[in-house]
């Protein structure tokens, strides 16, 4: 049965409307993506250096409206065609989600529609489906802002979690290093094109948790060596523009090596399970990152990459999601009682874990 599916995404920044259509339950093709708007917040936020969950969501709610209005008008369709709508309830900042959340429910107040509350990180990996179907099970490795974790996919509605950061994500410590070294917001970007010009052996810098014989990550160890290199080398980032890019080599090398070692490990479990090692989907917003991407194809066989514009928050991962799990619709009036939730790992009992031998054993 052909659905057409309205998704909403505000878990953190990024406002993102899409409207989809697809067969439900047919997991052969992917969906027919009618049209798909984004208001990105970053030039309000890079003045502050970094997301402000207040200001987020102000912003949030001054966008969507109109933004629902143009993402209609592009798909050519009203409101009254939409059979459902997913919207994101976790995890992330519950400012921003409440502010998606509540306009979604108004819509469904007025419509009569169904709601579909959506992980936005299993969306996230599910929106390989989006340019091209893939089979299961796969080993998700999700690589954003906030989360860096290995995932079991056995299906739309099967994940497990193999394997997480107890502290500091991928995408943290990109930010967190670029503050840092000064280089503005977003750094990963900057980042990721500086390294391009340096020499990723010139400095060493550590891998958290290496030796801890598991696909767990952290990260904060790193920030920190980083921050202990630059006091140590007072002007070193002004002297010339060699000492930048290098650095910027070196410290997104020991990102790099910390996601290559710890997917060893994850293909472990999956051996284990299956009996032999799975193909891999990355997707994130981190999962734009060229090195990381280049590491992936350099050491597997089996690896597939979330187009970049469906990498970063957006509403069309969410729609998608919503049309490949709609048998977990809420009706009518009871989706109006959904609430939001930040977070979705709890890393102060990953942390407990390590306590005792220490994060950058």
């Amino acid at each position: 049965m052909m659905k057409t599916v309205l998704g909403i995404e505000t878990s953190c920044d990024d406002t993102s409307i899409a409207i989809l259509r697809g067969e439900a339950g047919n997991y052969q093709k992917s969906p027919e993506l009618l049209a798909h708007l984004s208001f990105s917040q970053e030039a309000i936020l890079k003045k502050w250096g970094g997301v402000v969950p207040e200001l987020a969501a102000r912003n949030h709610l001054y966008k969507l409206v109109p933004l629902l209005q143009d993402t209609l008008d592009a798909a050519k369709i009203k409101m009254q065609e939409i059979d459902l709508i997913g919207v994101t309830t976790h995890p992330g900042l519950l400012g921003p989600l409440l502010t998606g959340l509540n306009t979604a429910k108004t819509l469904s107040l007025v419509n009569k529609l169904p709601l579909i509350p959506i992980n936005h990180l299993y969306a996230h990996l599910e929106a390989v489906h989006l340019t091209a179907p893939h089979s299961y099970p796969y080993l998700g490795l999700l690589v954003s802002g906030g989360h860096t974790m290995f995932l079991l996919v056995s299906g739309p509605e099967d994940f497990e979690v193999l394997g997480s950061t107890i502290d500091d994500a991928s995408g943290e410590a990109y930010d967190k290093g670029g503050k840092l070294m000064g280089l503005g917001y977003p750094a990963g970007r900057i980042i990721d094109d500086y390294a391009k010009l340096g020499d990723k052996k010139k400095y060493d810098f550590p891998i958290g948790l290496k030796s801890s014989g598991d696909a767990n990550f952290s990260f904060s160890g790193l920030k920190t060596s980083l921050r202990t290199f630059l006091e140590a080398r007072p002007g070193f980032m002004d002297e010339n523009e060699q000492n930048k890019y290098d650095l910027c080599a070196s410290y997104q090398e020991a990102i790099v090596d910390a996601l290559k070692l710890k997917t060893k490990y994850a293909q472990k479990i999956c051996h284990e399970r299956y009996g032999k090692k799975l193909p891999i989907v990355m997707g994130g917003g981190v999962a734009c990152n060229s090195r990381i991407r280049e590491m992936l194809k350099e050491n597997y066989e089996h690896v597939s990459f979330v187009e970049p514009r469906f990498c970063t928050d957006n509403g069309a991962m969410i729609a998608n999601y919503a049309l490949r799990t709609f048998d977990k619709a809420i009706p009518f009036p009871d989706c109006l009682y959904l609430d939001a939730k930040g977070r979705f790992i709890d890393k102060k009992e990953l942390m407990d874990k390590y306590k005792w031998k220490g994060a950058n054993s």
